[in-house]
């Protein structure tokens, strides 16, 4: 794939920052994937799955972003001045195959922590999961444009994976809204948060994949690099934490022993108050 980064040169603070962005990433991932290991005892088991998830997520996108950033050291070398392509080249092809993993589970995790009737389950698994591959893929096919037509097949290709994307939220978005309405006090407001987070962090996608159209530099790669990390990090980390949050409320609510549970609950009170 002929990628942007592969037709720039890059100041040394360019290909720093993007190299620096790229392990924060990973490294990100790595001590998610810790903490939902170690945090998967405090939900009671019929949420466990979720957490599961939650670490096949971070198991795969740690590995996945750690190769992309090899991939960006072998393909450049310093001439003295910049940086510039040496033998091999950057696929950032990595990227959709974490994404092709990670999105189906990130869309249908949520599920875990809802009320939903056991013969509607897996059609919504079906719906959000299908849209998902289908919204990589097509976005993978427009990468492959993004030097040589980026105002023509990148644009047609982005358009096309939009239509999943649309659906796929409308659907999620529905969901949480219903779960607002029968979730506990706190997990309902954590719930109505996750909903916000959706929208800012999966947002920023489509932003990043469009930079090639208006920015074809190396401050053009920085950007995107950066825009994608965040998105990573808020749509995977913060928002598998934000799902354990209501699983562990319900456990408490169904009477699953959850240490530290109620004293950070008060904790959490008390704060407020002052």
């Amino acid at each position: 794939m002929l990628n942007l980064e592969n037709v720039l040169t890059f100041t040394p603070v360019q290909f720093d920052i993007i190299s620096h962005v790229l392990t924060i990433g990973y490294a990100a991932h790595f001590a998610g994937l810790a903490y939902f290991v170690l945090s998967r005892k405090n939900v009671a088991p019929r949420y466990r799955s979720m957490t599961t998830m939650s670490v096949v997520v971070m198991l795969s996108a740690a590995l996945l972003l750690l190769r992309l950033d090899i991939s960006f050291q072998q393909a450049f070398e310093f001439d003295g001045t910049n940086y510039v392509l040496a033998d091999s080249t950057f696929s950032h092809g990595y990227r959709y195959l974490n994404w092709l993993i990670d999105v189906p589970l990130l869309l249908t995790q949520s599920l875990f922590v809802m009320n939903i009737a056991r013969e509607k389950l897996f059609g919504l698994r079906v719906k959000l999961a299908t849209g998902g591959v289908a919204m990589v893929v097509t976005g993978y096919i427009g990468q492959f444009y993004e030097v040589s037509d980026p105002t023509g097949q990148l644009l047609i290709w982005g358009a096309i994976s939009t239509l999943p994307f649309i659906y796929f939220s409308l659907i999620f978005w529905k969901l949480c809204g219903d779960a607002i309405g029968y979730l506990p006090g706190e997990a309902a407001i954590t719930m109505r948060n996750i909903r916000y987070l959706f929208a800012f962090a999966w947002g920023l996608y489509p932003i990043a994949y469009l930079v090639p159209v208006f920015a074809q530099t190396g401050n053009g790669a920085v950007t995107r690099t950066i825009l994608f990390t965040v998105a990573d990090v808020l749509s995977k980390i913060i928002y598998g934490i934000m799902l354990g949050k209501i699983a562990t409320a319900r456990s408490v609510e169904e009477g699953y022993e959850v240490d530290g549970y109620e004293w950070l609950k008060s904790s959490s009170k008390s704060d407020a108050e002052s």
